[in-house]
């Protein structure tokens, strides 16, 4: 740490002196006293080993200058010290100047000037730095690639393309030598990322993790990877001019999810949105496994693949950018293009997880006319032509992800939808782009259920480490003291190579990495969420427990591998001191083909339960008597297929090891007898790994046969739940007309009673000369009426005012229809309040009508009193009526709303509520203006289950009645049938081809 110290320097006690002794001559010598000058000095030592490391990914940026500043109070970029190497011990650095001020600058700035000349990326996009020991405040990050004069590239990881050439490149392993940048290729072009990081100062206490796997020089590590979305967040912090900390980093990280993804998707993001440098730096084209493709880091990979599509990536981003500012984004014309682009790669996605090559050509040839609906019949012909080679490089890239280890095949299947489905709708408006307490709340939990996922795979990854380290202790038991001769040596070097093979197939220090940059992406979210409420410190203190024990376990793998590199140095020791290298090499062949056979029979073993498993699916879905119990067949084949290539990846990783091993014996082999063997090896290992590239395909298939099947077996379920719907609606639909007719004719007779009492008395009683069945009695003075119908026992109270244009009805009463269904107004126990509460619904003043009960409402030509309402015309009808209806065979309790307009011959019913444990609404309009009744129908039926049912239809009674059934299946809309209205009901042919007639059904009633 600092030393600091002030002292007059020799220099200084020199010229001291010098003034001294000339002070002593002559008066006349002109001489001037000068006092002396003092120097401070300052040191400080120093050491690197805070680890920053991250990728920089938009596809991989390879070979681009990485540029680290921090930021100031005023969030304005200066220089840091850096260095590229982990210190091994400290540095002492020093400065001199003339004030302590100075000199301690002048000591910040020796370290600055040791930082390297120059920092770019490796081919993955990787970086690493290391900044003092106690450093903490923001690191602003910037990568950049040249579209000229350097040698940084950018990989292509947009499926439908990158563009063009100006040249074609030579063909090699990656490009295809044509003009077109397609998906993996690598080209040139400007783009600068950046990331702002927030490195805290570290606790007394901390443990100090190991960033580098076995670099004990490592104390803390944070990952800072660079993308599309932490370019926009570090802009967005640069702008405010402001202090940068966690809090606003998080604060901001969430504004711009929440703006460029929308809310709902912003919660999948639950385990990033706090600090968004954590992750989601995945390039499509090459997947290597270092983070687990959760949902959360597919959705970013999409959304950054799909920018990289679009023209211009740098202007899309400044596009995006100004779209946020000024919060304005989802009605850019930059977020039509964005949602385009992302929908058609999220499409794109669920053929790669699900389908064969043919369907994720059909998938891209799609995308391409999507992203490009000006193409040219020569441009959409020339895509469609390279369009199979990418989809082979689009499948190729996704097996090799799976046997990287970033997710099962399953999984990704499954995930693939989900994604879709939040990209389907990007963005925010009004409300929506502020997080709100129920926002938090949905995070909360969401980012609760990701923890417990973690801390279930820790506690599994937790016995791994622990088998791992009891392996190491039996094979370090076997060396030192243990080595007595030529037999023990090579028992010893036999089983350090057979672990090593194990912790390759392992590969514990990934997992365990993964884990804790979750954590610490976890403690990130968590510690937004308390600073908007303290009631989630809860979910903190869990998440800082996991990312503690995450911190144990990359510790302990850390010494683990130490120990295991110093196990693989004693073996070559124990080689050379016992002249074992042909011996030893011939046991490590045969037991490194021994686990070959072994994983062989893991295989086959695996194959043949996806067989069957495939088999019993099948059959399910031939049959399709139990939609619900053939599903979970299906998920079952899936689960075995994805078991069965996840066999056949380890089977080749073993082969990958014998065939190494075989060769290691081949090329040291000197008897003949070593050498035939050897030879034999080989061939064997060959041998193996074709027959594992034929039994890899056979597992591709099966899986992509299983998930067709499964997609079947969802739809058939979704199929039957779907019908179902329609069943339950055909019970209960002569709702549409019962409470509708019986409120149009109750208005009827409303109006025209009042049109006779016109010419009456202030009071009194009688029967209607117009309605003879039904009884009357009222009152002029406060608009009131009673009517009762002897025949029905039907019974309407009404109370009225005259309100500027608008005769005013609150009402309410039990009906009888004709068919003996029972329809009862609900209306207000005090008459002259319920009729306040209608003149306010009718003036504006109450605008939701669920806040009134049952009102009625004539609007006419000009205002209207109880002299002059005989001479007005009656321009709308409108009704808002609380009803509960009952008809005997199903209940209904809601809403039902009509209006009628004279002028226009327009007439709406508007139906919502309850009906038995149904959750329905239904609109219907019906247009007279013509020489015959033009009628629209739309149902929707409320509720999960119900999968946003919606039966339309529309037509009229010469041309016939015709539309559709639609519900939500895979995150979209689906049409599930075509309706036809038949003389007794409505005919609906479902996607299964079943024909089911709905009879005793009135959907749609000209007379309405």
């Amino acid at each position: 740490m600092a030393q600091r110290m002030t002292k007059i320097t020799p220099i200084a006690a020199s010229v001291a002196l010098t003034l001294g002794l000339a002070g002593c001559g002559s008066d006349n010598d002109r001489n001037t006293y000068v006092p002396p000058v003092e120097s401070v000095i300052s040191s400080d030592d120093a050491q690197f080993n805070v680890e920053i490391t991250g990728k920089a990914v938009k596809g991989a940026m390879k070979g681009a200058v990485v540029s680290v500043m921090t930021l100031d109070a005023s969030g304005e970029s200066v220089p840091v010290a850096f260095r590229l190497e982990a210190s091994a011990e400290a540095e002492t650095f020093t400065g001199e100047a003339t004030s302590q001020d100075a000199a301690d600058a002048a000591v910040e700035a020796s370290k600055i000037a040791g930082n390297p000349d120059a920092l770019i990326t490796n081919d993955s996009g990787r970086y690493s730095i290391y900044l003092e020991d106690d450093f903490s405040g923001p690191v602003y990050i910037t990568v950049t690639t040249s579209e000229e004069g350097d040698d940084s590239f950018l990989r292509c990881d947009a499926y439908v393309g990158c563009g063009t050439y100006d040249e074609a490149p030579e063909v090699d392993d990656v490009n295809d030598g044509d003009t077109n940048i397609e998906f993996g290729e690598w080209y040139k072009a400007d783009l600068e990322l950046s990331v702002v990081k927030y490195v805290a100062a570290a606790e007394a206490d901390s443990s100090e993790a190991s960033g580098a796997a076995g670099d004990a020089n490592v104390a803390r590590s944070f990952k800072a990877n660079v993308t599309f979305l932490t370019t926009l967040v570090a802009q967005a912090l640069l702008e405010a001019e402001g202090e940068v900390d966690a809090d606003a980093i998080a604060s901001t990280s969430l504004n711009t999810v929440i703006q460029v993804l929308g809310p709902d998707a912003a919660v999948l993001l639950s385990a990033l949105i706090g600090d968004l440098s954590n992750g989601g730096a995945v390039d499509l084209s090459d997947v290597d496994g270092e983070e687990s493709l959760s949902q959360g880091v597919l959705m970013l990979a999409q959304l950054s693949s799909s920018v990289q599509g679009l023209p211009s990536i740098s202007d899309s981003i400044e596009s995006i950018k100004a779209g946020i500012a000024a919060g304005t984004l989802s009605t850019t014309d930059i977020a039509t293009t964005l949602q385009t682009a992302v929908s058609s790669t999220a499409s794109v996605f669920v053929a790669i997880a699900t389908g064969d090559e043919d369907a994720i050509k059909t998938a891209l040839e799609a995308a391409y006319l999507a992203n490009n609906p000006d193409a040219t019949a020569a441009e959409i012909s020339a895509f469609a032509q390279n369009s199979a080679g990418i989809a082979a490089n689009a499948k190729a890239a996704k097996d090799e992800a799976v046997k990287n280890g970033a997710a099962t095949d399953a999984a990704l299947a499954e995930l693939a939808g989900t994604v879709q489905e939040a990209l389907e709708e990007l963005g925010c408006t009004g409300d929506e782009c502020v997080a709100g307490d129920d926002f938090f709340a949905d995070l909360a939990v969401a980012l609760s259920a990701q923890i417990d996922a973690s801390t279930t795979e820790l506690t599994a990854l937790q016995a791994s480490v622990d088998a791992a380290e009891g392996m190491l202790a039996d094979v370090q038991a076997l060396g030192g003291d243990a080595i007595t001769d030529a037999d023990s040596a090579i028992e010893f070097v036999a089983a350090v190579a057979a672990l090593e093979n194990k912790a390759e197939a392992a590969d514990l220090a990934t997992a365990t990495d993964i884990i804790y940059v979750k954590a610490q992406g976890y403690v990130s979210t968590a510690s937004l969420l308390v600073a908007e409420n303290t009631d989630y410190q809860g979910v903190l203190d869990t998440a800082t427990d996991l990312q503690d024990e995450a911190l144990v376990e990359v510790e302990n793998v850390s010494v683990y591998e130490l120990a295991l590199a110093q196990l693989v140095l004693d073996a070559e020791a124990a080689i050379g001191e016992y002249e074992i290298v042909v011996e030893a090499a011939k046991e490590i062949a045969m037991d490194t083909a021994d686990v070959a056979d072994e994983k062989k029979t893991a295989a086959d073993t695996a194959e043949a339960a996806s067989t069957s498993a495939l088999a019993d699916a099948q059959a399910a879905v031939d049959s399709g008597d139990d939609a619900q119990a053939t599903v979970e067949l299906v998920d079952a084949a899936v689960t075995a297929a994805s078991e069965f290539s996840a066999a056949v990846d380890a089977l080749e990783l073993a082969i990958e090891q014998a065939l190494e091993a075989a060769t290691a014996y081949e090329a040291v082999a000197v008897t003949e007898a070593d050498m035939a063997e050897a030879a034999d090896l080989v061939e064997s290992a060959e041998m193996m790994a074709e027959a594992a590239v034929t039994q890899a395909e056979l597992a591709n298939e099966q899986l992509v046969t299983a998930l067709s099947l499964q997609a079947e077996a969802e739809l058939a379920v979704a199929t039957a739940s779907v019908k179902e719907t329609s069943e339950s609606l055909s019970t209960m639909t002569v709702l549409t007309s019962t409470g509708g007719d019986a409120l149009y004719d109750t208005a009827e007779v409303l109006f025209d009673v009042f049109e006779e009492l016109a010419d009456m008395g202030e009071s009194g009683s009688g029967t209607s000369s117009a309605h003879p069945e039904w009884a009357y009695e009222y009152s002029l003075d406060d608009l009131t009426l009673m009517l009762t119908n002897s025949t029905t026992d039907s019974m309407i109270t009404a109370s009225a005012a005259y309100q500027d244009d608008q005769l005013v009805v609150a009402w309410g009463g039990m009906l009888t229809t004709e068919s003996d269904a029972t329809v009862e107004l609900v209306t207000g126990d005090v008459a002259a309040d319920a009729l306040e509460e209608c003149k306010a619904f009718a003036d504006g003043t109450i605008t939701d009508s669920t806040q009134i009960d049952s009102c009625l409402v004539f609007t006419f030509d000009g205002d209207v009193s109880a002299d002059s309402v005989d001479d007005a015309e009656l321009t709308m009808t409108q009704a808002w009526n609380r009803v509960e209806i009952m008809d005997g065979d199903s209940g209904f309790m809601g809403t039902l709303n009509l209006s009628g307009m004279e002028e226009t011959d327009m007439a709406m019913l508007e139906l919502a509520g309850m009906s038995g444990d149904l959750d329905f609404s239904v609109m219907s309009e019906v247009d007279s203006s013509g020489d015959e009744d033009m009628t629209m129908l739309e149902i929707k039926v409320n509720g999960d289950a119900a999968m946003g049912y919606t039966l339309s239809m529309s037509g009229s009674e010469s041309a016939g009645y015709m539309g559709d059934v639609k519900a939500m299946y895979d995150g979209m809309m689906m049409t599930f049938g075509t309706a036809t209205k038949v003389t007794n009901g409505v005919s609906i042919t479902y996607i299964d081809d079943e024909v089911i007639e709905y009879t005793d059904v009135t959907l749609i009633d000209s007379s309405n």
